[in-house]
């Protein structure tokens, strides 16, 4: 009898990590067919809609953007995802999107394996699956504990005004006026806040919606908060800024 076989999508900025991870799927995945890859989130929403994936391959931290850009954009998504990474600290968050499995690169074989047996349970996969809830609830709490130089600063979410993106770390200022130098990128630090609280309007920056006092429309938009800071909106985030503002 003939195995069905689903339609699998892969999406990665960097093209050697797509065809590797192709190479895997095809050596140890015999119920996979890759049908399309994609590099950037404008590529994935597109490719998504055109080929109608049964499982999409998605990497985190994307050039102008993350996976979680291109999950947004599917509220009630009719694929599975499994989440692929370098990194561990998106884990939470990609449980939060109800993510089949996530898997850390380099790709363990078995891993994949595992990951692509059964598309219907993701609990029965997540090895740390009870720690994870627990972690939910303290991000749901709005509790966050972000590594600095000097150890661990906990902070609630609501004391951020905004972050400002610094090669491979986020200075973080508070309502307060406190600026918090936090080892983390921002893609990372965004991982971790809560959803819909904040909004990215470029890539340098990430904003606490209720931090907005006015928007300024000219040539471009920028964002002035409470403080009299005045953040740029990139052109490819303008469109979704306005929409979480309800402008």
């Amino acid at each position: 009898m003939q195995t069905q076989t689903y339609r699998a999508l892969i999406i990665d900025d960097e093209r050697e990590a797509r065809n590797v991870l192709r190479r895997l799927i095809e050596r140890f995945c015999p119920q996979l067919r890759v049908c399309a890859e994609a590099g950037t989130v404008e590529e994935a929403l597109a490719t998504i809609r055109e080929h109608q994936p049964a499982i999409v391959f998605l990497d985190v931290d994307l050039r102008e953007g993350t996976g979680f850009d291109i999950l947004d954009a599917f509220p009630k998504p009719e694929f599975k995802v499994v989440f692929t990474t370098a990194h561990n600290d998106f884990a939470i968050k990609a449980f939060k999107y109800r993510a089949l499995h996530y898997l850390l690169k380099p790709i363990d074989p078995e891993d994949l394996i595992v990951a692509t047996h059964e598309l219907h349970s993701p609990s029965k996969y997540w090895p740390e699956y009870e720690l994870l809830q627990q972690s939910l609830k303290n991000l749901q709490q709005n509790k966050l504990f972000l590594p600095t130089v000097q150890g661990t600063a906990v902070i609630r979410a609501e004391e951020i005004a905004y972050a400002f993106a610094n090669d491979k770390y986020a200075t973080l200022t508070l309502e307060s006026g406190e600026k918090l130098f936090v080892s983390l990128t921002l893609t990372e630090l965004e991982a971790q806040l809560p959803g819909g609280d904040f909004v990215r309007p470029h890539q340098s920056y990430i904003v606490r919606i209720d931090a907005v006092r006015k928007v300024h429309k000219g040539d471009g938009i920028t964002l002035l908060l409470k403080d009299k800071t005045e953040i740029p909106v990139s052109r490819r985030n303008k469109e979704k800024v306005l929409r979480v503002l309800g402008l």
